[in-house]
């Protein structure tokens, strides 16, 4: 209840005593807010000022009956209700970035516990190991989510090809992916095999990050100059790595080598015709919202050079990181090369990836992050 005596020194109905109080409660509360710096200057000029607007409006109501016939309102209390919807929507996306900047510090916090961990494990090894083969200066990352079925397969054709640098994410696994990269790791002592594990999911986007920071990092002790993106669900071919080396040796210049499935030379088995005209959607799209002409800005299969990863800032942890890692590429004018691979569609494979359904959710998102994030 409203003490009756304000009512004395201030005579107005209790609506507007009411819009008087909250307008001054509102502009305590943003004050207090930005003191203690948990909004930004704009919000806190957004609140305030709303909110010193509704508490002179509500003294004088006829000033907001003028200024709603000013717009085209028969009332001044239309342009309260347009205007709270306005700031409603506004609060639902401030709330949308808070909620984003708290999941990214926790992938943040996350990843530098999996970096410190992996590096005190595998120091010894990585300031003994000598490079003595043209592959050493590769390093080959592997992002691994419940991938029992088929990742000790791809790993011994991977150190069968040659392959003799791993950094694995273990991206919070539940079955037995982690005792079969540390069975391996055994197996093979001669090999860095790196395991950086997320005690939760995090997504492909966090994989991504933690990966480059651990490389970015330890580069020069790992003794690398180019870093591959590599998936073990049967979808990639490690023979391909010789289009890329032979492309690296080509273009001396080029910073990222990425792969194609829709270049000359390239393949694919059973791609699923929606997929496509789904990745030929996202080609569209990559040219326009974010300048970058690759015929391909979905594809994992990618080398980078080191100096190239030393540029690249990514905040996405889910699978918008593709469209921040194709804005990078833009931003830091990067020189690129595209490689023609071969991709094989399995069952498991496609149970594994993006469902077709996921592609809308990505729109929306790259539209929230492009212009409202």
């Amino acid at each position: 209840m409203i003490p009756e005596f304000l009512f004395f020194f201030f005579p107005m109905s209790k609506l507007q005593m009411l819009l008087f109080l909250v307008s001054i409660a509102f502009m305590v509360f943003s004050l207090k807010t930005y003191k203690r710096k948990k909004i930004w200057f704009f919000t806190f000029c957004f609140l305030f000022l709303g909110s010193l607007a509704v508490g002179v409006f509500s003294l004088k109501i006829e000033r907001l009956n003028a200024i709603g016939i000013t717009f085209g309102l028969n009332r001044g209390a239309d342009l309260i209700v347009y205007l709270s919807v306005m700031v409603l929507f506004y609060l639902i996306f401030y709330l949308l970035n808070t909620v984003s900047k708290s999941w990214t510090d926790l992938t943040r916090l996350i990843s530098a516990m999996a970096i410190e961990k992996a590096f005190l494990e595998n120091k010894a090894q990585m300031l003994a190991r000598k490079n003595s083969s043209p592959w050493d200066e590769f390093v080959f990352n592997v992002r691994v989510f419940n991938e029992e079925r088929v990742l000790s397969q791809a790993l011994d054709e991977m150190i069968e090809f040659g392959i003799r640098k791993f950094v694995f994410i273990n991206d919070g696994s539940k079955d037995n992916s982690l005792s079969i990269l540390e069975e391996k790791r055994r197996k093979y002592p001669d090999l860095l095999f790196i395991i950086l594990s997320h005690t939760i999911n995090r997504g492909w986007g966090a994989a991504n990050k933690t990966w480059y920071a651990f490389i970015r990092k330890y580069a020069e002790l790992l003794q690398v100059k180019w870093m591959v993106g590599f998936d073990p669900d049967g979808q990639m071919d490690i023979k391909d790595m010789l289009a890329f080396q032979k492309a690296i040796l080509k273009h001396p210049e080029a910073d990222l080598f990425l792969g194609s499935r829709f270049i000359k030379w390239a393949k694919t088995l059973a791609m699923p015709r929606m997929r496509r005209c789904i990745l030929a959607i996202s080609r569209l799209v990559t040219r326009i919202f974010y300048g970058v002409r690759v015929s391909d800005p979905h594809n994992g299969y990618r080398v980078f050079t080191i100096p190239a990863l030393q540029q690249i800032t990514l905040e996405a942890d889910g699978m918008h990181y593709a469209n921040e890692l194709n804005e990078q590429i833009w931003i830091h004018k990067l020189k690129f090369v595209e490689v023609p691979v071969y991709i094989r569609y399995t069952q498991y494979s496609l149970s594994k990836g993006q469902k077709n359904s996921n592609s809308i959710k990505l729109g929306f998102e790259m539209l929230y992050k492009k212009f409202l994030g």
